[in-house]
């Protein structure tokens, strides 16, 4: 069969959707990204409204454009979603976990495919898994429902997985997880099983995706100032400026405490890049208390944010809260911060000119190698067409639209 498998949200789940698509392969069946399509496996996402608005639009656009006889739905909407909601889409079968091999069991195995690595669609880095839901209940979030208790991956077979695509040419392994900071197992927290990723494979680079501040440990630190390897990158999730947000949400930090955290990790990683996660309009967030979040991070040495309207989810504390915020208030204060993050990042890529960075280059077009520095700059630079999916040394020499322009120094 010719399957599309199609994932929505965080690299968590783009990363168990590519595991969906090997088990596929080596079902036999033919993973496509343009129609005709057999079946359409959807991994969708339902962190917010607007996110299950979109699983939603999108397998009934695969219904009505393409004429999809067999669709499936997969991960956490799959466990969000009424079975009502599930039959009026459409959808055969849905799969309370993105298991590829319970999928490829029901459409059915015939010859071995062609195997390849998890790398999803191709691309030149390779998601690894090493950690599965989450303990801590933040009042507005339904990741614990849908994905259960924290469990962590060992450490064997996260350096099984990396070894894979260090073997199928891929440079950057990203690790990922619900909660990564709280990865634990085998003795090793995530600082030693990043020691031991290094030690034992010679992948190219090797990044850490988000890490929540408290768990951002001295140890993390010391290695990301010294390992080369390891990406001079984090995104530290913040969701509120202002402490009684905070504690309405439920979040296990301090402001003074989680500007501190991202302040060390400025002053002892060089030129490290840093996100953060901001939610604008959670029930009963003043005035001031919003300013309070812009304050803050003003304040700090970020190179982006993800800012975020709150979206009540059912079953979640935070549904049943009083005072919810006007939907232009929260709107507003939205987009102000998205003008923030504008400023912030061409703050950061304006004190990397003149630097010299490495880049995978992902793809080529016209001459023009497109990919992300080290230190996750989007960037541009001219190429020869070889270069595609190699690291190459670049030096940033302007910036406009979101984009570092750079001149190609060496290939590394």
């Amino acid at each position: 069969m010719r399957i599309k498998v199609k994932a929505f949200g965080c690299k968590l789940n783009q990363c168990e959707a590519g595991g969906i698509e090997r088990e596929l392969s080596n079902a036999g069946h033919e993973i496509v990204g343009k129609p005709p399509y057999d079946a359409v496996v959807v991994c969708g996402c339902t962190v917010t409204m607007r996110a299950d608005y979109k699983v939603r639009q999108y397998l009934r656009r695969m219904k009505r454009d393409y004429a999809v006889e067999r669709l499936f739905l997969s991960g956490c909407s799959a466990v969000s979603f009424e079975e009502n909601i599930i039959e009026e889409l459409g959808v055969e079968r849905a799969f309370e976990k993105n298991d590829g091999a319970k999928i490829a069991d029901h459409l059915g195995r015939g010859d071995a495919g062609q195997q390849f690595p998890q790398t999803f669609h191709g691309r030149t880095r390779g998601y690894v898994k090493i950690q599965d839901g989450c303990d801590q209940f933040c009042s507005y979030c339904i990741v614990p429902l849908v994905r259960g208790r924290e469990r962590s991956v060992p450490s064997d077979a996260v350096i099984a997985r990396v070894k894979e695509l260090e073997h199928a040419g891929v440079k950057e392994a990203v690790l990922t997880g619900v909660h990564d900071g709280r990865y634990f197992t085998d003795g090793l927290d995530l600082a030693g099983l990043c020691r031991k990723i290094l030690d034992e494979t010679e992948i190219l680079r090797l990044r850490l995706s988000s890490v929540e501040s408290e768990k951002v440990t001295n140890d993390l630190i010391e290695l990301l100032s010294k390992e080369k390897r390891l990406a001079n990158h984090l995104h530290v999730p913040l969701q509120s400026g202002s402490d009684s947000v905070l504690t309405r949400m439920n979040r296990q930090y301090a402001a003074d405490d989680y500007a501190t955290t991202v302040r060390s990790l400025a002053a002892k990683v060089d030129d490290i890049g840093l996100g953060a996660d901001v939610i604008v309009g959670f029930p009963g967030e003043t005035d001031s208390e919003y300013e309070e979040t812009y304050g803050l991070l003003n304040s700090l040495p970020f190179s982006y944010l993800h800012v975020f309207r709150y979206s009540p989810r059912p079953g979640t504390a935070a549904a049943k809260m009083p005072n919810v915020v006007h939907t232009e208030t929260a709107r507003y204060r939205m987009e102000r911060l998205r003008a923030l993050h504008e400023e912030l990042r061409g703050r950061f890529a304006e004190s990397q000119l003149g630097k010299t960075r490495s880049v995978i280059i992902e793809r080529i077009r016209d001459g023009i190698g497109h990919g992300w520095t080290d230190n996750y700059m989007r960037v541009e630079v001219p190429v020869d067409n070889h270069d595609k999916g190699k690291m190459i040394a670049v030096k940033p020499k302007s910036y406009s639209n979101g984009v570092v322009h750079c001149e190609k120094i060496n290939s590394i």
